[in-house]
Order: C-alpha cells, then sequence, then structure tokens
C-alpha cells in the first residue's frame, strides 16, 4: 500500500556546517540523493508500508574520494543497537537500514490508534492480554467544543489494529503529572490462543544520548489502508522525568511508542517541542514506577482534571538543529501556518515583525513572546528573491 511518511534524519554537510535534512526515502537509496539535489522531498511515493531514509548518504558520497567509493564492502555488517554514532561509510548505513526494517516490522503489529470522544491518540500493546500504553492526555476524551472533563477509569473506547479493525477497549489509570496513562482491550486477539501480540518495556533510565531510535504512531489519526507511520531519530536528552528525541511528530502521535533498535518500549510521545523534530517522550520508568496504581484504574498527579495543554504558538517548520545555525527551513508541515503562509522548504527567515533573525535561538525565543492566533509578518530569503509573509500562528494540542 502506498503512503507518504516524513522522517527525521541525521544531520549532514551543508557549506561546511552540519544541517538537518528531511525527505522521503521508499526503499531506495536514489530518491535520496534526489532528494539532496532539491527535486521536491514532501512528494516522494513509496510502495513499502514503512520508511527508512538516510541522507548521510549523500555527505559521504559527496565527499568521499573515488578509490574508497570503489573499496570492498564490508562482509557481513550489522549495526550494533546500542551505538550513538553517525554510519561512517555505505555498509554503515545498509545496516542501519536493515535494522530499522526490522524493528518496524516487529513492532508495526503491536503499534494502535486509540479513540475516545472526538479525540485521536495512539499506544502499543504490552502485554498478551491486550494491556495498552498511552499518555494520559489521549484518553481523558473531550467534547464537540474540544474541552476535557474530569476523568474517571473505566470509559469506554476503542482501539484500532493496524489493519484497521477496531475492537472495544476501556481506560484505565493515569497520572496527570507525569502524562502516563492506560488502556485495556476488552476484547480476545483474533488468534487461536486469543493473546494479543506484545512487546516488552526496557529501562528508560540506561538511553544515552545519540542512540538510534524508532517512532511509531498514527499522525493526523488513524487512516484507512495506513499502518502505523515510522519515522527515524535519536535520543537528544534523557532524564527521569522525560526522554528527549528528534523524531518527527505530529498530533495524533501523542501515545504512540518510542523503540530502540532491538524493538524494546523505551518511551510513549506526549509533548510536541517548539519544533516538529523536538519532541517530549514519557519514560518508561515512570510507567514501571506507577505500574499497580495504573494498572488499577488510579487517577493521580496534581492536575485534578487532566486537560489538553498546549504547545507555544506553532509556526509549523523544522531547521537544522544548531540553534546557532541560520532559521532555514529544512521542513514544513502539511497545512500547517507556514504552509498556508506560503513559506517553504530552503526559505530562510531573516525577519519576524521587522526584527532581524539571525539564528534558529532568536527565532524559538521571538516566537516563544507571541500568542496564537497572532498574524506576524515573515521576511524570508528565498533563492536571491526576499518575500515578506503574513502568518497566523497556530496552536497545537499536546
Amino acid at each position: 500500500m502506498n503512503a507518504r511518511i516524513a522522517v527525521a534524519f541525521p544531520p549532514i554537510l551543508k557549506q561546511g556546517k552540519l544541517i538537518q535534512l528531511n525527505a522521503l526515502h521508499a526503499g531506495n537509496l536514489l530518491e535520496v540523493l534526489l532528494a539532496r539535489a532539491g527535486v521536491a522531498p514532501m512528494t516522494f511515493r513509496q510502495s513499502s508500508r514503512w520508511i527508512v531514509s538516510f541522507p548521510i548518504i549523500c555527505a559521504l558520497l559527496l565527499v568521499a574520494p573515488a578509490s574508497n567509493r570503489a573499496a570492498e564492502p564490508k562482509a557481513d555488517v550489522k549495526w550494533d543497537t546500542t551505538r550513538t554514532t553517525e554510519p561512517e561509510d555505505l555498509e554503515d548505513l545498509k545496516a542501519l537500514q536493515n535494522r530499522v526494517k526490522k524493528v518496524v516490522d516487529k513492532c508495526t503489529p503491536c503499534t494502535v490508534a486509540i479513540l475516545i470522544g472526538f479525540g485521536a491518540g495512539s499506544g502499543v500493546i504490552v502485554s498478551e492480554d491486550g494491556l495498552v500504553l498511552t499518555a494520559a492526555h489521549v484518553i481523558t476524551g473531550e467534547d464537540l467544543f474540544g474541552k476535557s472533563s474530569p476523568y474517571e477509569a473505566g470509559k469506554e473506547c476503542k482501539v484500532v489494529l493496524p489493519d484497521g479493525t477496531i475492537v472495544k477497549a476501556k481506560t484505565l489509570g493515569v497520572n496527570s503529572d507525569s502524562d502516563s496513562g492506560m488502556v485495556q482491550i476488552t476484547e480476545k486477539a483474533p488468534t487461536k490462543d486469543g493473546k494479543w501480540p506484545f512487546l516488552p518495556v526496557a529501562k528508560s533510565s540506561e538511553l544515552k544520548k545519540g542512540l538510534w531510535v524508532v517512532s511509531l504512531g498514527h499522525p493526523g489519526g488513524p487512516k484507512k489502508d495506513r499502518p502505523p507511520v515510522a519515522r527515524l531519530g535519536r535520543i537528544e536528552n534523557n532524564t527521569k522525568e522525560l526522554v528527549r528525541s528528534n523524531c518527527t511528530l505530529v498530533g495524533g502521535d501523542s501515545g504512540g511508542p518510542l523503540f530502540d533498535l532491538d524493538g524494546n518500549v523505551i518511551g510513549i510521545h506526549s509533548r510536541i517541542g517548539p519544533t516538529l523534530a523536538q519532541n517530549i517522550h514519557i519514560p518508561t520508568e515512570m510507567f514501571k514506577n506507577q505500574w499497580e496504581k495504573l494498572v488499577a484504574g488510579e487517577v493521580f498527579g496534581s492536575k485534578m482534571a487532566v486537560k489538553k495543554t498546549t504547545t507555544a504558538p506553532v509556526v509549523g517548520v523544522v531547521f537544522p538543529d544548531d540553534e546557532n545555525d541560520d532559521a532555514w527551513i529544512t521542513q514544513v508541515e502539511d497545512d500547517g501556518p507556514a504552509a498556508k503562509a506560503g513559506l517553504k522548504i530552503g526559505d530562510t527567515i531573516t525577519k519576524v515583525n521587522g526584527a532581524s533573525i539571525k539564528t534558529v535561538k532568536q527565532f524559538r525565543d521571538l516566537i516563544k513572546e507571541r500568542k496564537a492566533g497572532e498574524v506576524v509578518k515573515f521576511t524570508v530569503r528565498r533563492s536571491a528573491e526576499i518575500l515578506t509573509l503574513p502568518l497566523t500562528l497556530g496552536k497545537r494540542a499536546s
């Protein structure tokens, strides 16, 4: 089946600086080279059901001596799942790609969508009897006007399996502080033994910065004939309270799983950061420490009614990882504020409401002071052209 999936990629070189490129990949490295050459990276179509793309190959092929490219390939190269560095050559790249494919194939059957009220999110099955980990704000539900009501365990909800099958479930406990929540599937699995496929929950406390990870979820909510979407990224920070990665996430991914390259659950998607590629996940240790209370349906945390919260005003773009780099756009979210305003990949934002912008950090600090719904004027450099584009800042539920 066909799907369009955006992926967050490792940095590559541009004019001597490390940058982050976002593109689409259909299992063919040639398409990555086309993307690096500027051929509409967000319009590739893929024929496979998962995506792994590694534009670092572009830098390798462009800067490596011809003699290196012609070197004999390594025999049976396997990717070390604890590795925190980037691929060094084409064989490394293929090994990483093969490893990620195995993870996606293994984990997709256990990654589900959750429907409750007028809301939708994601989750992951972690026991044979159908226990699902998700984010607390996913299962609070909302009314027609998007308002959350006080939460009570035992609410009926629906779980959408990767093949589109819908089964009955009920909500369990939540912790409003950590945003952790659980759902119990109440039907037996459609297998001979009635047991659900599930994935192991690993220790998030042992995650190291730079570790390669895979995100699965249902961006925009579950879609007919579209399995969970896979994105590749790396760990950027890990504390007792949160795990931060650069896996691209959007609305609907909340509650979905973050995996290490052994296919273990290491986090649950919680909040979207200042950009699409800076995101917060609930560490699995938080679930383990509260497991019995959550299974028992307890509602706890400092927030009496778990409510959907919002992030800072949303622009809907991705910048290079280096906050001191120019504010040039590496990805534009489909139908987001930036896309509606006419911003494009490759544009460099030089001013906001006349205030000069020289770095990504400057831009983010300025936008944080604005409010959703406010109209701001972006001055952008597009090749040799200077444009002024009005943009209405958006808001996004966590």
